[in-house]
């Protein structure tokens, strides 16, 4: 094998892993217990510590002291089963070789969370500090996006684990090969990852009906990731003896965003609200484990290279590497109806929301990965070469959204129950081909249901909810293959995806394919892996407290 090929492999092994470390969910609606039972509605009726998430203009509705705590518990399941069989090979049989790909599913358990449902939080402090400056009101608090980046694909037809862990804090491979590899090994093995985000917050009421307000939020994102990639620049067989698995830990601890709000109240039953969030760069660093297939010819090794792009005091152990990508900037705008008794009291309300999410632009759908190492044959150090920096395409585009939500209240005593519910559809992130299992691409339609039992001084809040994605089926199926007929380079023709067999541009092709770093781009080869049909669906359950002084 030539060290082209051997280079073009691990650095694609390599640019995936980092990559794909943090995209794992994209965001779904609502902050804590209240808004999420609304599916998500909040821009506009927000008040109390989930204004500091949702609309920081809302904290102006907090009177004296508030504190809120609250979480929704998320569970993403997802199922992938990938076009064709296993492929075939000269080298050795293995048992599996012609079998259908198996179907696969996410089997995720959060290590902070209670079996798969992950808790993202909601704690957050207001006051408006006892009227010693009219109009203002403060808040701070600790929130986090609303996703779930976790999977865990890692799995044989008989249930356990196919990659084991290492001593490095990374994944080697089986100790025999009987087992059929997880079809979705080159999208991603398993991968976690978190974004904490304490902020503080301000809003000022400028007249009786309008409120503005800010955030501004601080804190780290940390990220980990695990990949297979070809071990040799034309495994198009995908033969598991000459693959690579790679895994990635990285973190950015300083990572911030900012909010601005604004709300608006034109009469008594009705408000309007709107909200603009910036975009979170992260920019993370970490170490890297990397391990080779037993039949790669022949050997190669991956070490520190001379340059340090990443931060210094790399090992052929544990490598540094770094990627940077982004969380999108959001838009929302919405308006509420307050239904009225007749001495001014709030029955109910029904509120719409219309948002937008900047998935489409370059640093949220392309991410930035650079390794800190050169790849050569075994014992010629001096043949390595560096590898590039490399650029991973998702295929994002730009989303949008409406919600319907609302509550009523009903009198209990001297105290009052209050059921609340709402809708919403959201477009699909993923461009037509370009849906995987390590990020979360589909349309959503979300229904969500919940519920208060409020006294004088304490609120306690539940919710469920359930997003529905459905199944999806990308019928195409690509199978590259080798030929001897280019004159130029005779046996080492790639054949790709085009309607008559041909390797396509960068900007024809459907879906993600290998990635080599050390060539152009339009030399990469097209490998798609993603064709296959996805199933998937999310189960959301909301609990909360409130408590005003």
């Amino acid at each position: 094998m030539k060290l082209s090929a051997l280079t073009v492999s691990f650095g694609l092994w390599l640019c995936i892993s980092g990559a794909t470390a943090f995209a794992g969910g994209l965001l779904l609606p609502g902050s804590g217990a209240v808004s999420t039972a609304r599916a998500g509605t909040g821009v506009a009726s927000t008040e109390g510590g989930e204004a500091l998430s949702l609309n920081p203009a809302g904290l102006a509705k907090s009177k004296g002291w508030t504190i809120t705590i609250g979480a929704a518990l998320i569970d993403y399941s997802m199922s992938f089963q990938r076009n064709g069989t296993y492929d075939t090979h000269d080298l050795d049989a293995e048992p599996y070789e012609g079998q259908r790909y198996a179907v696969i599913e996410n089997d995720a358990k959060p290590p902070l969370g209670i079996g798969p449902y992950q808790p993202i939080p909601v704690i957050a402090l207001t006051t408006d500090l006892g009227g010693r400056v009219p109009g203002l009101t403060l808040g701070i608090g600790l929130t986090a996006p609303n996703a779930y980046p976790f999977r865990n694909m890692n799995k044989t037809t008989g249930g356990n684990a196919y990659y084991v862990e290492n001593s490095r804090g990374g994944l080697s491979f089986p100790t025999t090969f009987n087992d059929p590899p997880p079809p979705t090994r080159y999208d991603i093995i398993e991968q976690e990852g978190a974004v904490v985000l304490p902020s503080v917050g301000a809003s000022y009421s400028i007249t009786p009906e309008v409120d503005v307000g800010a955030r501004f939020s601080a804190g780290f994102a940390q990220v980990k990731s695990s990949v297979a990639i070809w071990g040799e620049g034309a495994n198009y067989n995908e033969y598991i003896k000459k693959d690579g698995v790679f895994t990635l830990e990285a973190k950015d601890n300083f990572v911030y965003a900012w909010a601005l709000g604004v709300a608006y109240r034109p009469a008594p039953t009705i408000e309007i609200g709107a909200q603009y969030t910036s975009q979170i760069d992260v920019s993370a660093k970490g170490d890297a484990v990397s391990e080779t297939g037993s039949g790669l010819n022949p050997p190669i090794m991956v070490f520190p290279s001379g340059a340090v792009r990443c931060a210094a005091g790399g090992t052929a152990e544990k490598l540094k590497g770094c990627v940077e990508f982004a969380l999108p900037m959001t838009a929302t705008v919405g308006a509420r109806y307050k239904f009225l008794g007749e001495t001014g009291a709030m029955k109910g309300d029904l509120e719409l929301n219309v948002d937008w999410q900047h998935w489409g632009a370059e640093r949220t759908s392309k991410y930035r990965v650079v390794v800190d190492a050169q790849a050569a044959p075994v014992g010629l150090p001096d043949n390595g070469i560096d590898l590039k920096d490399n650029i991973v395409d998702h295929g994002l585009r730009d989303t949008f959204g409406v919600r319907l939500g609302g509550s009523w209240n009903f009198p209990a005593g001297a105290n009052t129950v209050v059921a609340r519910g709402g809708v919403g559809y959201e477009t699909a992130a993923a461009k037509p081909g370009w849906e995987r299992a390590d990020v979360d691409g589909a349309a959503r339609t979300l229904v969500t249901v919940g519920g208060s039992y409020k006294l004088s001084k304490v609120s306690i809040d539940l919710g469920f909810g359930y997003v529905y994605e459905g199944t999806r089926t990308d019928s195409r199926t690509c199978n590259p293959i080798l030929t001897d007929q280019d004159p130029a380079m005779p046996g080492i023709q790639y054949q790709g995806c085009g309607p008559n067999g041909e390797q396509q541009p960068l900007a024809d092709r459907q879906g993600p394919s290998p990635i080599n770093p050390v060539v152009n781009s339009d030399q990469q080869l097209e490998n798609p892996v993603n064709e296959g049909t996805f199933k998937s669906h999310y189960l959301l359950f909301m609990v909360g407290m409130s408590t005003w002084f």
